[in-house]
């Protein structure tokens, strides 16, 4: 029943696959442009009171449902694309921020000490010491994003932003099993194949002296 569904509605699959990756592809580009923003400036020296205070929050955020982000965004937006895709950059912010927050801010001050005293500027430090001792840490937080964000766009359906979502409610309301379990089976093989390229992103940018063996 399932290959049979599949062959028959292959053409509204495919689109709403594209679909899925097009909501996870825009939403997770600003997520990342609005995430590194935060953390980056965050993580400053000279900010460490806001910095822990945004890791509080992002803490405590990560608790909220992906149902009442949704549900907030249609209350103030509306429906469609748009407001979906809102919706998951909101909800995606959370992983990026908390991760890359703490991993700048744990990097070792007397590093940051030594490097300033050999003649780094603030932005050298940032870029060629802080951000590459941290990337292990950021990049465990995109990872997870991308995760939660792939996720979350199935519920963003309900608010007229399309994907595999609409799949997995039209076999809610038709009482399909079979549809639902396309649904859900195309979704999690959309999230091991975007986790799966960014561990081997990670691999890349990560200094050899840094890399996790797995």
């Amino acid at each position: 029943m399932i290959w049979q569904y599949m062959v028959e509605h292959q053409q509204r699959i495919m689109t709403l696959v594209l679909q899925h990756f097009m909501l996870f592809a825009v939403s997770m580009a600003f997520t990342l442009l609005f995430g590194m923003v935060i953390s980056i400036y965050a993580g400053r020296e000279k900010a460490l009171q806001v910095g822990e205070t945004i890791l509080s929050i992002t803490a405590a955020a990560q608790a909220v449902p992906s149902v009442a982000v949704v549900a907030l965004v249609f209350l103030f937006i509306g429906i469609g694309a748009t407001p979906a895709i809102v919706a998951l950059v909101i909800y995606s912010l959370v992983p990026i921020v908390f991760n890359a927050t703490s991993g700048l801010l744990s990097v070792d001050s007397k590093i940051i000490e030594a490097a300033r005293g050999t003649g780094y500027t603030d932005r050298q430090i940032l870029w060629k010491i802080k951000i590459p001792i941290a990337t292990p840490v950021i990049m465990a937080g995109i990872r997870s994003a991308a995760t939660i964000n792939i996720g979350t766009a199935t519920v963003a359906a309900v608010i007229g932003g399309g994907g595999l979502g609409d799949l997995i409610f039209t076999g809610i309301k038709l009482n399909r099993d079979h549809i639902i379990i396309i649904g859900a089976v195309l979704t999690s093989l959309i999230a091991i194949i975007i986790d799966t390229l960014f561990f081997y992103l990670e691999k890349r940018v990560t200094p050899r002296g840094l890399q996790v063996k797995r």
